[in-house]
């Protein structure tokens, strides 16, 4: 019996390491470059970096200060985490507490300086429609800009990325910046065993909070989320169903354990009855 239940213990653990290998793996580009985020808190994003809206109109990342922003890096054709991340985000944003647009901006850069306003238009939408009608358009904006701009902002937030050969190679989190552009905190992204990724209202709710009084907070990073190019788009969903089909082969040891526990308990008392008469 304590074989069985080492070997059930055993299992639970290859299949708890097999449904998050896909994600976390190692803070390294497909050319051996480090990849990742350096938390710069206290450190002002420059307010003259200059980028273009969704409707291709010349903005600074100064125009957005005055509230809190919510700032993502991702790169608008990727196939992987950064679509994931992005409706988690579109889903988080409605339940908060403080309305976008009048209390805090959301905006999305691209990293890519091949994207354009108008493909950032296009995934503008969906996100919007995902927000869910009640949810203020101009409160989220989509991000695209040349490579001087683009390397001067990942480089204010400490954002390390790299360019492969199908995409990109990159860390995934929220940053939280005052209304002076100052960064307060860097929320990491969370992924579930099946996959999906959820943002916590509570945490958002908090961060937008210290972000208003410019309150810097360091400390409480965790585990890093990567996102990386040459991993097949199917093979997350690969992994996933190999997770669920693991838990569920791991219930159903663990019930035939209880299950040989009680008939041998059974079987002795049995034995017992047997031997008193």
């Amino acid at each position: 019996m304590k074989k069985i239940l080492l070997f059930i213990c055993i299992f639970g653990l290859i299949v708890t390491n097999s449904a998050r290998g896909h994600e976390t793996l190692d803070n390294v580009g497909a050319g051996g470059e480090k990849i990742g985020i350096e938390e710069k808190t206290g450190k002002k994003v420059p307010a003259n970096l200059v980028f273009y809206d969704e409707n291709g109109e010349r903005v600074k990342m100064g125009d957005f200060y005055g509230k809190p922003v919510i700032l993502t890096l991702v790169y608008y054709t990727c196939e992987h985490i950064c679509p994931l991340m992005l409706g988690a985000l579109s889903e988080a944003l409605p339940r908060l507490a403080l309305q976008a647009g009048k209390d805090y901006r959301v905006v999305t850069v691209s990293f890519d300086d091949t994207d354009t306003p108008e493909i950032a238009r296009d995934i503008k939408k969906n996100y919007i429609k995902a927000a869910g009608t009640a949810f203020p358009e101009k409160g989220w904006k989509f991000l695209t800009g040349k490579g001087e701009d683009i390397h001067r902002l990942t480089e204010a937030v400490g954002f390390t990325y790299r360019k492969d050969v199908n995409g990109f190679s990159h860390p995934v989190a929220l940053i939280f910046l005052a209304p002076d552009g100052k960064i307060t905190k860097y929320l990491y992204v969370a992924k579930s065993t099946f996959g999906s990724i959820t943002f916590s209202s509570f945490d958002m709710n908090m961060a937008l909070t210290e972000a208003s009084q410019g309150r810097e907070v360091t400390g409480l990073r965790k585990a890093v989320l990567y996102c990386f190019s040459h991993e097949p788009p199917g093979q997350s969903k690969f992994f996933d169903f190999m997770a669920v089909v693991g838990l569920v082969t791991l219930a159903v040891m663990v019930s035939f354990f209880i299950y040989l526990q009680v008939t041998t308990k059974r079987y002795r008392r049995g034995k017992e009855y047997d031997t008193e008469k």
